[in-house]
This record gives structure tokens, sequence and C-alpha cells, in this order.
């Protein structure tokens, strides 16, 4: 592998710099997130690098609570046979062109901040680069593990319970159950029991939930800088076959929406036009106190075609480069926007490879007021960019293609 070709950014204060102006809350839908977004396009801009934005909306934690509502008031009016109630609601409701798409709440809205550099031969069917990393922010009052619990609690738990409650109270109605006293009382204490998990919904969001509290450095103001420094890179110096996607995406922190509606919108664009078997995504999610990479397979759903193994080529220039890298691998995966693009290699049936960078140690601070700046190394940031800056070259290097256009 020649390393030769890398640029040694150590010196650099670029990468932290980045860090440091970005070190205010960027949380969904907020005046943060668009002056985030902002930021990038704007240190894009200096470069002459061209951007789009995408904009996507989704249904957050409002609406979510507002659905939870429907589900019990739907259940009560089942069990009061209140049914005229419903009538009327449904009546009004698809009535009106209006009134059929309206809501108490309407759905969050975010985007994505994208970015390409072509390659310097035209070649046919050539193959591509996805870089990614998320510029939005969460902010909780709890420790991130204790919010895994709480969240895996309200999907494993709470939300089938609710469905189970309406399949019950269904079958009563059609006349599966008789309407005698007993189930009455039954009825009852499943509303009880409903209820009382609608308070437990409303505890879990309010100690969760705190959009002002964390500075959102390690996660994941690292990797946004990261990705507008390697675009600065490569506009200066191109690779030869390979065309290179820069994203960041936005509303990772609530379900990897900005990834998973990249990967969605783009996914037929991408087959047509690029060789996904030669293709691959590296996401940079947290780059902290140290260097961390998932060790899983980096070809997720097919035997590899190509020619090289993305994980194995960054663990070897990290070692060239004589740079620490702590590998690791967890049963249940990190939930980061690298997962949107192993879906996507999947469902475009192909060998595209991905690899993610994530600092996982650093979870204990992340969402809160600990994650700031200082938690980041200067030397870390520009050493994770040596990494991929030098692998993307040495990959671009031994890949051959079909003649040009």
């Amino acid at each position: 592998m020649n390393i030769n070709s890398s640029p040694k950014l150590y010196p650099s204060e670029a990468t932290i710099n980045h860090v440091k102006n970005l070190a205010f809350n960027r949380s969904v839908s907020t005046v943060g997130e668009i002056e985030g977004a902002l930021y990038i396009i704007n240190e894009l801009n200096k470069e002459n690098i061209e951007s789009n934005t995408e904009y996507f909306s989704f249904i957050g934690a409002k609406r979510i609570f507002m659905r939870i509502t429907y589900v019990i008031l739907f259940v009560y009016i089942i069990l009061y046979r209140l049914l005229l109630v419903l009538f009327i609601y449904f009546a009004v409701k698809y009535l009106f062109h209006k009134t059929r798409t309206y809501s108490l709440v309407e759905n969050e809205e975010s985007k994505n901040v994208i970015a390409k550099i072509k390659a310097k031969k035209k070649n046919l069917n050539k193959p591509v680069v996805i870089l990614s990393a998320h510029f939005d922010t969460f902010s909780s009052n709890i420790p991130y593990n204790l919010q895994r619990i709480f969240f895996f609690i309200f999907k494993i738990i709470i939300l089938p319970n609710f469905f189970i409650i309406l399949i019950f109270f269904l079958l009563t109605i059609g006349g599966v159950y008789s309407f005698d006293k007993k189930i009455i009382q039954m009825n009852e204490l499943v509303i009880l029991f409903t209820l009382s998990e609608f308070v437990l919904v409303g505890i879990i969001f309010l100690l969760i939930y705190d959009n002002n509290k964390s500075k959102g450095s390690i996660d994941n103001a690292s990797g946004v800088s990261i990705l507008i420094e390697l675009a600065k890179l490569f506009k200066k110096t191109p690779l030869e076959n390979y065309d290179i996607i820069f994203l960041w995406s936005g509303a990772e922190e609530w379900g990897l929406k900005g990834s998973k509606n990249f990967c969605k919108r783009h996914r037929s664009d991408l087959s047509k036009t690029y060789d996904l078997d030669r293709s691959f995504n590296i996401n940079i999610d947290m780059v902290g106190t140290y260097i961390g990479l998932e060790n899983k397979n980096s070809t997720p759903f097919k035997k590899q075609k190509g020619i090289f193994n993305l994980n194995k080529m960054l663990k070897e220039t990290a070692s060239e480069l004589n740079v620490p890298l702590i590998h690791y691998k967890k049963i249940l995966r990190t939930k980061t926007d690298h997962l949107s693009f192993r879906s996507f290699a999947k469902k475009t049936k192909s060998s595209f490879q991905v690899a993610c960078f994530h600092s996982y140690k650093d979870s204990k601070l992340i969402h809160s007021s600990r994650d700031t700046p200082d938690k980041c190394s200067p030397e870390n940031l520009n050493r994770c960019m040596d990494i991929c800056y030098t692998t993307i070259r040495s990959i671009d290097s031994m890949n051959f293609y079909s003649e040009e256009i």
C-alpha cells in the first residue's frame, strides 16, 4: 500500500476549529440545526465546492405522543360504545381535502447537505465513495446507556402492548367475547394499564429529551469537521477513477432519518450510474478521546466481488501510519448512519462495502453537557482524516475499469 501520497495533517488546526465553531445546540427542527447546515455549506463554498440541500420530514416525538393519545381515546370510545363519535370524526376528517391531511402536530422537518467531487477519468460504470457524518445533536437529562434501556422498554414492551389492547377491544366489539360484567371489569383494568403506560412514556421522554445541554462535539461535530476537510483535500486533488459523494445527514439521532432518506431517494440513480460492487461507504460518527473502528464484515450481505477489503485496508493504513486504532465488535450494532448503507447494500443486491468510525467508549460523554470541544483530540481528528484519505487514494490506484467515455 502506497502511503507516500497522503498529506501529513497533524499540525492542522482546521478540524478542531470546526468542532469549536459547531459547539452549539443543533437539535432537529431548531435554528441551531439550520445554522449547522449553513456552516457546512459556507465552508464548502470557500473552496468552490458545489453542494445542494435535500429537505425531508419525519415523525418526531410530539407526533408520537399525539398518536398514543389517539390510541387511548380510541380505546375509551370502543369500551363505552361511543361509536357515533368515531363515525363523526372520520366523516368530518375525510369530507374535506384540508382536513384529510390535518394533524394537531406536524411532522418534523430536517435536511441533508450533499456535495459531489467527480473523478478525473470519465470511465463507464465507475464506482463511487460515499463519505457520511451526521450534523444534528441530541441532549438528555440521563446517561446514554440508561437512555438505551428506556428506548428498549418503549419499543419492546410499551408499543406492542398498545396494539394488543386495541386487538382485545376490537375482538370484544366483534362479539368474540361477551360483554358481561367480568369482561367489563377486565376492560377497565386494561384501560388502567394503558393510562399507566402513557404516563410512563411521558416520563421517559421528559427525562430523555433536553435540547439545551449538549454541544455535540464528539457526537458528531467530529465527523462533520473531518468530512469538510476531506472535501477540501479531494477538491484540490480529485481521484482518478472514483466519484466522491459527501453526505452530512440530518435527524440521525431520531432514527437515522437523513441517511435513510438519502439511500431511498437515490438508490435507483446510484444503482444505474455506478458499479456498486466496487463502491463503498465510510461513515464517521464519533472521533473523540481515541479512534474506534467497527470490526464487522464490511461487505454485509454478499460475497465480496471487489479486489479489496475495506475494513482490512483501513486497519493496514492505520498500522503503516503508526496511528492507534481500536477495533471493536458488538453483538448489537452501533446505531449510526452506516446501518442505512448496509441496508442499501442489501436492497441493491451488491457487494457495496461499509465501514464505521465510532469511539463507542465515549458514549458516556455524549448527549450531555460533557460533550464539549476539549473532549475531541485534534490529533485524533487529523489522524482519522489521514487514514481515510490514504485508504481511499490506495483503493483508487488499484482499480482498473473500462475505457473512458
